[in-house]
């Protein structure tokens, strides 16, 4: 009877280890997915020095070791949103099996607001002056990798989208000096100039008019 209850015993640890491997093999095959998505990104500088209100583009290169073929595309992070005006950009082709050393480059632009204090005659727009008296304003974020799954970035957000990797950046805005600009004062002073010609010849010639029939 204690030798029918110890083989009973055996059975029952096998069947516990048995069940035990099973579950770990399916844990496994259910991560390996997760374990083998993801791209990588490398850059060559972690700052930019960038003239306030212009358009700058930044190349980044991605790579993806992985053998499932992917999309990205590259944004900026919370923190620089909301001061940069950003410009998304394309939806890019990332290859599977793309090693680090044949990395594609990936270019994202973005444009620097204008942040300085101006002297302005008309409102903050118009015959304005700058000194650039201010301390050199900076900004930190990041540049985030995004794979979108598929060629449209805007069907892709949700729970397939998902933020891959990143890397640091550092927006250095810079101020701009410049004497005040009279153009607009020229260009009210010739329309006013052109105006007063114009209405200077017809009245000579309703005068000439009315002598001929006199």
């Amino acid at each position: 009877m204690l030798g029918k209850l110890n083989k009973w015993r055996k059975i029952n640890m096998n069947m516990k280890k048995r069940l035990g491997i099973f579950v770990f093999a399916i844990l496994i095959f259910s991560l390996l997915p997760i374990i083998s998505a993801g791209v990588g990104i490398s850059w060559d500088k972690e700052s930019a020095l960038v003239p306030e209100n212009t358009k700058t583009c930044l190349t980044y290169k991605v790579y993806n070791p992985w053998p499932q073929d992917t999309y990205v595309a590259v944004e900026l992070s919370d923190e620089l949103k909301s001061i940069l005006s950003s410009t998304q950009g394309d939806i890019t082709f990332i290859p599977k099996e793309t090693s680090s050393v044949n990395a594609i480059p990936v270019t994202f632009c973005f444009r620097t607001p204008r942040i300085y204090t101006r002297d302005c005659w008309v409102g903050n727009l118009a015959i304005c002056k700058q000194d650039c008296t201010e301390a050199l304003k900076t900004y930190e974020g990041e540049v985030e990798v995004i794979e979108t799954g598929s060629k449209n970035f805007e069907g892709a957000q949700g729970s397939a989208t998902r933020i891959s990797v990143s890397a640091p950046l550092r927006v250095r805005v810079q101020c701009v000096a410049h004497k005040r600009n009279f153009t607009l004062i020229y260009i009210v002073v010739a329309i006013i100039a052109a105006i007063l010609l114009v209405l200077g010849i017809i009245r000579k010639r309703k005068k000439s008019t009315k002598s001929k029939r006199k």
